[in-house]
């Protein structure tokens, strides 16, 4: 198991954490890979992460007192699986992404950028509705982009890390100026400082009047917390949208560095306005 007790290290996690701290300690390495601030690279990272998600799955069945012989099959097929979806998860991305780039050619020019992330159901047209709602609050715009990233809640099989792994690639390689999250998104990502803190806005004097629906996280090496997110949960901007997501707060964020700041600034108020 030394090739186990590496990857904890690689991560600089003790072999002991739980799936929660390895899932968490994986971003912050991806981002800190993403921006040059570490020497391991994406390959290095994403292997001891999956080996330990290899072996804590396993764990998790009956196979835990299979023979040696067959445990290393078993083992070395899951990763022969885990890469498969991998790079079916990066073709998709990669078709996704020529697709959107033809299309912007014939569309009028992009006025925001919204994501829906978290462990919120959706339908095929639940992006296209919700750019319908929120461009009725800004009549003179011509074009919200709204992106869903299902995360399930609780990550049971395969599939469900590979949809964690496509919403952490959307959140890095994807532009956005504003995102709703659910709670368990939203403190994750505000502890790496991911959001505009809403006391550095203008409208903070007026947000702060309902500080119940303030949400505030202790973001990594600060000594205070700070506001993050307004809870919208129950907005009229999700009517008819069918985006489900029962017992699921609804948090809206501006995202760190917005590439449309002040359009991102007036239609944030303009919801939060909303009764």
């Amino acid at each position: 198991m030394d090739e186990l007790k590496q990857a904890y290290e690689t991560l600089g996690l003790p072999e002991n954490a739980t799936r929660e701290q390895v899932e968490q300690r994986y971003f912050i390495l991806l981002k800190k890979a993403r921006s040059k601030q570490t020497e391991l690279n994406l390959d290095e990272i994403t292997r001891a992460y999956n080996l330990i998600v290899g072996v804590e799955s396993e764990k998790s069945t009956t196979l835990e007192k299979q023979s040696k012989v067959n445990y290393f099959f078993y083992y070395y097929k899951y990763h022969v699986l885990a890469a498969i979806v991998i790079l079916i998860v990066a073709i998709v991305s990669v078709k996704g992404y020529i697709d959107r780039k033809n299309e912007e050619a014939n569309k009028p020019p992009l006025d925001l950028a919204v994501t829906v992330f978290g462990n919120f159901y959706n339908n095929d047209d639940s992006s296209e509705l919700l750019s319908r709602n929120l461009l009725r609050l800004v009549p003179d715009w011509k074009r919200i982009d709204v992106g869903i990233s299902y995360i399930p809640k609780e990550l049971q099989s395969q599939q469900d890390i590979a949809m964690q792994q496509k919403g952490m690639l959307t959140i890095m390689t994807e532009k956005m100026d504003l995102m709703i999250l659910d709670e368990k998104n939203f403190e994750q990502l505000a502890k790496q400082k991911a959001f505009v803190p809403l006391d550095t806005l203008e409208p903070w004097q007026e947000w702060n009047r309902t500080p119940e629906r303030i949400r505030s996280v202790l973001a990594e090496e600060e000594t205070s917390s700070h506001p993050y997110g307004i809870d919208i949960t129950g907005s009229p901007i999700f009517d008819g949208t069918q985006i489900e997501s029962p017992g699921e707060k609804r948090i809206l964020v501006m995202r760190a560095e917005p590439p449309h700041k002040d359009k991102a600034l007036r239609l944030m108020k303009l919801i939060t306005e909303l009764k």
